[in-house]
């Protein structure tokens, strides 16, 4: 199941960097035109995706998850998706029951509140603890878009105009920088992708350099010493196989941290 939702959502993310403009220019044949009047969006290509929140409404902001797509729910989400519209101007996949269309590029109407401050023209928009609804960007980190208008209303949710495009971006205030980059690292979600990418990093250094020092070893025993060239190959093997385990279970261990808590 999370398989298949990995392929998927890859996938979705492949045909917006390079078919969307292709079917854009050409309305090729499987792209469907989608009319209508209500929350009108003023560019970009929707795709039709399985949202699994049945509260989900136009202007929300949706993010990827291990459950499938839904409403974004945490600060700043680095797998956030994209904005529910009602009305693209071209939209893929085929449209069901239960899938909404979702814009990762272009301008729409977002549901925002003023919890993150009050929003003026040109701020980042990014994700809230609300479910579905954008906040004003006071640090860096990830963002659903640009603010083409402002927000002022403290006691409720509102509709602004929003180019989307997610993206990771340097927020208003004092706190952006490398206090943010901690802050998005230290968020229990997103810790684990960091802890990842440093092991990952760990493990390929490790093993280049270990690497690098047996053959450059090798060479200079079997320089000093020819007779004993076969013991030394032997050596030689031996500690690679041993290098490539240890690589192995680096890997695995990066596997492991990626997949905690997707069950």
């Amino acid at each position: 199941m999370k398989t298949a939702f990995l392929y998927r959502f890859i996938v979705y993310s492949l045909l917006f960097i390079v078919l969307v403009p292709l079917l854009a220019i050409y309305q090729t044949p499987f792209a469907s035109v989608v009319l209508a009047q209500d929350l009108p969006t003023l560019g970009g290509v929707a795709v039709n995706v399985e949202i699994n929140d049945s509260d989900v409404q136009a202007g929300d902001i949706i993010s990827a998850t291990r459950d499938g797509f839904k409403r974004s729910t945490q600060e700043y989400d680095v797998l956030v998706f994209g904005v529910v519209v009602n009305a693209p101007i071209l939209s893929v996949e085929p449209r069901t029951d239960t899938s909404r269309p979702v814009i990762s590029s272009g301008e729409t109407l977002v549901r925002v509140s003023t919890a993150g401050g009050e929003i003026a023209e040109g701020d980042l928009i990014t994700t809230s603890s609300e479910a579905g609804v954008g906040i004003k960007a006071t640090r860096s980190g990830y963002v659903i878009g640009k603010a083409l208008q402002g927000y002022t209303d403290s006691g409720q949710v509102g509709l602004i105009s929003v180019l989307v495009g997610p993206s990771f971006g340097s927020g208003a205030g004092a706190g952006a920088g490398i206090g943010s980059l901690i802050g998005i690292a230290v968020n229990p979600e997103n810790s684990r992708y960091v802890l990842a990418a440093l092991l990952g990093i760990i493990v390929a250094i490790g093993a280049t350099v270990a690497f690098i020092r047996l053959i450059s070893t090798g060479v200079t025993a079997v320089g000093r010493n020819p007779l004993a060239k076969g013991s030394i190959y032997r050596s030689m093997f031996i500690a690679g196989v041993i290098i490539a385990v240890l690589a192995t279970i680096g890997v695995a261990a990066i596997v492991a941290i990626i997949s905690l808590g997707g069950s």
